[in-house]
């Protein structure tokens, strides 16, 4: 039987399916601080939000296997890319572009796309997209 899932959860094809899913996107750090707490070793993380997961990662001993970024957004996710220098070159130059219809700012948009596109290594640093960091607990 196939199953769909909603836009917005799509990229949870990524994680094995006894993944333990801790959402940090609304800052509600008590939370996750308790599911953390609650974990054995070896049982596998996927710390969904935004920039604090490697933190987070190493403040409560997860080994990080990989990390993908969702761009724009988790919510809208056009595309989720590993954080890996070929992974994201490939993803800059054939992925990346300014969205159809977009009129406000296009020059400035396509500016930002052609310097991504030369330096891809960037999107893993810039402000942008929501990132999933999955690892294991040590």
């Amino acid at each position: 039987m196939v199953t769909t899932r909603a836009p917005q959860d799509r990229w949870r094809v990524l994680l094995p399916a006894d993944t333990v899913v801790v959402d940090v996107r609304w800052g509600v750090d008590a939370i996750a601080d308790n599911t953390f707490d609650s974990l054995t070793r070896g049982d596998r993380v996927a710390i969904v939000g935004g920039r604090r997961g490697r933190r987070l990662a190493r403040r409560h001993r997860l080994r990080v296997e990989s990390m993908y970024v969702a761009l724009p957004s988790l919510q809208r996710p056009v595309a989720v890319a590993e954080v890996a220098a070929e992974s994201l070159r490939w993803f800059a130059r054939s992925v990346l572009t300014v969205p159809p219809g977009e009129f406000r700012l296009h020059g400035p948009k396509w500016a930002v796309v052609k310097l991504l596109r030369r330096r891809p290594a960037l999107l893993a640093r810039l402000p942008i997209g929501d990132r999933i960091v999955i690892g294991v607990r040590r």
